[in-house]
């Protein structure tokens, strides 16, 4: 099995443990923080703590979710990295259009321009946070990102969004990464993701996220497996949404349909949902109780390892 990028350079994939593929570990200012300050994640010192906890419980790999232009900061998640011990990878693409200032200099950029932003922090490195949203940044950082990060709003990719997911799948698939799909419970997912396969994105670099965020109709989830891509069941410890039992019964739902092998956990993290910030749960939070709650639940040992360790390997390097 090949290597991965993160922060800190190219890791070996077999080296990677328990892994999260959708976290928010540092975010700046955005927007949507006005609208909900869960979104505001900006104390070097309580993202540091949080990591350094999930690596005492045995995590290994993160996947920040937080792309360029939207809050994020290549070298906080590098400093982060490096001091915790957890090997993190970092996004490039874009989120949902409320994550940016109307005077955002991405707004500027048509499918072309999109393109080489994102496919130049994959291959060169990422562009520094800056405090101006109009400037965009001169010189880029020596972090590179690992993955790209797409959204579409619950409309799905139409207008903007066709042209930013456009962008972002050319951008992937010229990478040879996966691209990562923010959805609203999964409406409109099997017409992006096909959108993304007639640019080149192959099924198995490619991961929807947030169908799990309901858990009660296994149709819309059993639509996206028989495309072939990974489902990131990100919602656990989610509880306005649903239960933890209930996250379990889809995920033995989905396993015993044939589909253990492209299934992926990871918490979605806030402010409010990171034990540091003074939040609900922690990163430790499915090592700590979900996986128990599997092997309560009479997950095998190896089917625990699937969703949080081969999976995940599989899905960068394999």
């Amino acid at each position: 099995m090949g290597s991965i990028q993160t922060v800190l350079g190219p890791a070996e994939a077999d080296s990677l443990g328990h892994s999260q593929i959708h976290e928010h570990l540092f975010v700046r200012h955005t927007p949507m923080a006005d609208k909900n300050p869960a979104l505001r994640m900006e104390e070097e010192e309580l993202s540091l703590a949080e990591l350094k906890d999930y690596r005492r419980a045995g995590g290994a790999f993160l996947a920040d979710a937080q792309p360029v232009a939207a809050g994020r900061d290549a070298l906080v998640l590098e400093r982060l990295s490096r001091e915790s011990g957890v090997a993190i990878m970092a996004s490039t693409g874009y989120h949902l259009l409320g994550f940016y200032p109307e005077s955002c200099w991405v707004h500027a950029l048509d499918e072309e321009g999109l393109y080489r932003l994102y496919r130049g922090e994959l291959e060169e490195g990422m562009l520094p946070w800056s405090a101006d949203p109009a400037r965009r940044p001169e010189e880029v950082t020596g972090v590179r990102a690992g993955l790209v990060k797409a959204a579409i709003p619950a409309e799905g990719a139409v207008g903007r969004y066709e042209t930013l997911l456009r962008a972002a799948a050319r951008a992937a698939a010229a990478c040879g990464v996966p691209l990562m799909l923010h959805t609203e419970k999964g409406a409109h997912a099997p017409e992006a993701v096909r959108l993304c396969f007639g640019l080149g994105v192959p099924p198995e670099k490619l991961v929807v996220c947030h169908v799990d965020r309901q858990a009660a109709d296994f149709a819309p989830h059993e639509a996206v497996a028989r495309l072939g891509v990974y489902l990131d069941y990100d919602t656990v410890g989610r509880f306005k949404y649903h239960s933890d039992g209930e996250e379990a019964a889809l995920l033995r739902h989905m396993a015993d349909k044939g589909w253990g092998d492209r299934l992926l956990l990871a918490l979605d993290t806030t402010a409010q949902r990171l034990a540091a910030y003074g939040g609900e749960i922690g990163l430790t939070y499915i090592l700590e109780t979900f996986l128990p709650l599997l092997a309560g639940a009479g997950f095998t040992p190896e089917e625990r390892e699937r969703f949080t360790v081969r999976n995940c390997r599989r899905l960068f390097a394999g």
